[in-house]
């Protein structure tokens, strides 16, 4: 079966071919494979265009984090962006241990400022992006969990809305206007945004981070890579009720986890 693509595919095509950096060529690539029909003859085609997508993404997470000098750090990684005098300092600095520079001129932060955010014993990197937007600074947010749009007024979130479309960045993002907005309430937020969960070891009451649904079994897998293997039954504490599970019991925000093996 051929592919029969449309016009528009052999002009993102020739941007591929026209691209000077690995941001334009990215951006090309995902024009192009979501333009491109799908049907079964179409298949061998979307696998090769995929792995030349992956493989640019990859060169350039190594690259841009060598640019940029961050490692990622704590259970997740959240970026600020917005524009200038926005108020992504003031937010970093009050949802984190960071103490950026804050000033009334524009532009005061010119480079990626990093702080860890603290959730009920999680530690979440939040790191600010210049209002610059260098791109090597930017392509951080395509590996981010999350974006949080940092803006005093509507028209700035459709103009980084616009920005990241651009750039073919997807990563989830919220809003935030820290002139209107508690930072308690900002933090929250963004924890919600994340689809996490707490749950507490009972012998140590270490905090572990995991993904809403998660079961049991990934909680075990967390706290030792033997426990699956070796599993009679886990002791849930929730609510102030206890109760005896098995592997597949899906864990909720706050429980009390004992594993039996």
């Amino acid at each position: 079966m051929p592919v029969n693509p449309p016009a528009e595919y052999y002009k993102a095509e020739m941007k591929y071919a026209q691209a000077k950096g690995r941001e334009e060529k990215i951006a090309a690539l995902e024009e192009m494979i979501s333009l491109l029909p799908r049907h079964h003859g179409s298949e061998n085609a979307h696998a090769q265009l995929k792995s030349r997508l992956a493989k640019l993404k990859k060169e350039g997470e190594k690259k841009g984090a060598t640019k940029a000098g961050i490692q990622k750090e704590g259970d997740a990684q959240v970026c600020l962006l917005g524009y200038t005098n926005s108020g992504k300092s003031r937010l970093l600095a009050a949802i984190t241990d960071a103490k950026p520079e804050i000033a009334p001129y524009e532009y005061t932060t010119v480079k990626p400022e990093i702080g860890m955010m603290d959730w009920k014993g999680v530690k979440i990197q939040i790191i600010e992006i210049p209002s610059t937007f260098q791109p090597a600074y930017v392509a951080i947010a395509r590996t981010a969990e999350l974006v949080v749009l940092v803006i005093k007024n509507g028209k700035e979130e459709r103009m980084l809305q616009e920005m990241l479309a651009d750039k073919f960045i997807r990563t989830r993002t919220i809003t935030v206007n820290p002139r209107e907005e508690p930072a308690q309430n900002a933090k929250e937020r963004i924890w919600k945004a994340l689809g996490r969960i707490v749950v507490y070891t009972k012998k140590t009451n270490t905090p572990m981070s995991l993904p809403k649904g998660a079961t049991v079994r990934a909680a075990a897998k967390t706290i030792h890579k033997d426990f699956v293997e070796n599993f009679r039954f886990a002791r849930i504490g929730r609510k102030g009720m206890t109760k005896q599970v098995g592997l597949d019991y899906t864990l909720d925000d706050g429980d009390v986890i004992e594993i039996y093996a």
